[in-house]
């Protein structure tokens, strides 16, 4: 946490509500999302409990309950209820446009990183290569939606594809609490969203009382109903008693998810109340893209996932991951001034006024040829620590180059211009005497394509030691 969100945070416990840390929203937002809840049974990451999922606020949501998560027919049948309804949506995304891109993509809204984890990395894992065949044969849907729930696991950076909401709203909201405390939908709505007449701090503990958003259950509920309810399922010895208590179980189950339901559409509304960024439309093409290759895979049965990625996989993944945080970052910050504050507030950007600028100023470079680098003073609004030598950009221009000099004790800060500005077509982009700037380290992306990673690099490889019985 940087200077700046320290001071939101302190500011919105002085004003008990939460304060925003952005001016633009930078997720997509569907017109058509899933929204999706559920539990597992407590310490069994693998035996789903319960999903309620819809698409539509005013519509009473699909639940799907297993009497007995342990029990492994009883916990397919019931995914393959879910996995047929979650196809039936996934299928209004395969339309594709004359460059043979799907012309939108789906968007799947959870509580928290929690549940997304636990549906892609956990329940997506363990159905997407069931036999269909054979003796127990999983039904053809449930294998199919893990597929498509590995994928939707495996996101870059920026991907509005599945949208945990407690991410998105403290990426857009700062509150007073701790950010442990964030993770705790309820908590966080009532910071960002009191009802009239209640301030956060007491909407945040009344939504404590609330039901676990899950994935995880609440262990009293756990131990005073669910536990005599599987009880009741298992004494229960003909097909009405069964029905009656699954009946029941639903009821208790549908009154536990019911709030993270709710709270995920009150999600959606406060982050619809902001204006998409810029750069949001061209990530959301990116996900449209990413999803027309994935059913690319699915339909020529190539839609295959490593349990254990080999090391250079995952050296190109760290790799990858790094450039997209990256390019996120640096979009966000051009799109949103108070995400570029957060930036200088940090001591990662320049902010600050001109007090002397030389256009014209020529120097030799390396070759011993004279060159046109200008030279601009900024007097910094904020102590800037960064070393000489710091390469930053004009956050107005992010062509414009310009590296840090070694600085006096006058506490200004010079910077010379190395590209961008330094010809006579290019030099009317550089600041006037006066102006305030900020200069960031944010500067156009790279245009040539990186170079592969094909060899196991030193951060990957496995040492050996020396067997001590060789020496």
């Amino acid at each position: 946490m940087n200077a700046l969100h320290t001071h939101q945070a302190l500011l919105a416990a002085a004003e008990r509500r939460a304060v925003a840390k952005t001016t633009r929203r930078h997720v997509h937002l569907s017109p058509r999302p899933l929204v999706l809840v559920g539990y597992h049974l407590a310490g069994d990451l693998g035996a789903p409990l319960a999903l309620m999922w819809g698409t539509g606020r005013d519509e009473e949501p699909r639940c799907m309950v297993v009497p007995e998560p342990r029990n492994r027919g009883l916990r397919f049948e019931a995914l393959a209820e879910f996995a047929v309804e979650f196809l039936a949506y996934l299928s209004q995304f395969e339309g594709r446009d004359q460059a043979g891109i799907c012309l939108d993509a789906p968007q799947l809204v959870v509580p928290n990183t929690a549940t997304a984890d636990w549906l892609g990395g956990i329940v997506g894992r363990f159905t997407r290569n069931l036999r269909t065949d054979g003796d127990a044969p999983a039904p053809p849907s449930v294998p199919l939606a893990g597929k498509h729930l590995s994928f939707l696991a495996d996101l870059m950076p920026g991907s509005s594809l599945v949208l945990a909401t407690t991410d998105a709203l403290t990426t857009h909201w700062q509150t007073g609490q701790l950010p442990s405390e964030d993770l705790n939908l309820a908590a966080l709505l009532g910071w960002i969203d009191p009802p009239a007449g209640v301030n956060g701090p007491e909407a945040a503990r009344a939504g404590e009382a609330s039901p676990p958003a899950g994935p995880d259950s609440d262990p009293n509920w756990d131990a005073q109903i669910l536990a005599e309810l599987i009880q009741e399922w298992h004494a229960a010895n003909d097909e009405t008693l069964r029905s009656a208590v699954r009946r029941e179980l639903e009821g208790e189950i549908r009154e536990q998810l019911a709030p993270a339901w709710a709270d995920c559409w009150r999600a959606l509304d406060c982050l619809g109340s902001l204006s998409a960024a810029d750069h949001v439309l061209g990530r959301w093409q990116s996900d449209r893209r990413s999803w027309t290759y994935h059913c690319d895979r699915v339909a020529g049965g190539r839609a295959f996932f490593r349990n254990i990625p080999t090391p250079v996989q995952d050296a190109t993944r760290l790799r990858i991951l790094e450039a997209r945080t990256e390019d996120l970052q640096r979009e966000m910050a051009w799109d949103d001034p108070l995400v570029m504050a957060a930036a200088v507030a940090s001591g990662e950007a320049l902010a600050g006024r001109v007090v002397a600028a030389d256009p014209e100023r020529r120097t030799r470079n390396a070759n011993g040829r004279t060159v046109r680098r200008p030279l601009i003073t900024i007097e910094p609004a904020l102590e800037f620590a960064r070393p000489a030598g710091t390469t930053l950009f004009l956050s107005t221009n992010p062509g414009v180059g310009l590296e840090v000099l070694p600085s006096d004790a006058s506490g200004l800060i010079r910077a010379e211009v190395f590209k961008g500005a330094n010809q006579s077509t290019t030099i009317g982009l550089l600041p006037n005497l006066g102006d305030e700037v900020v200069l960031s380290p944010y500067g156009k992306p790279e245009f040539y394509q990186r170079s592969r990673v094909e060899d196991i690099p030193w951060t990957h490889q496995q040492i050996i030691e020396d067997d001590p019985e060789e020496s």
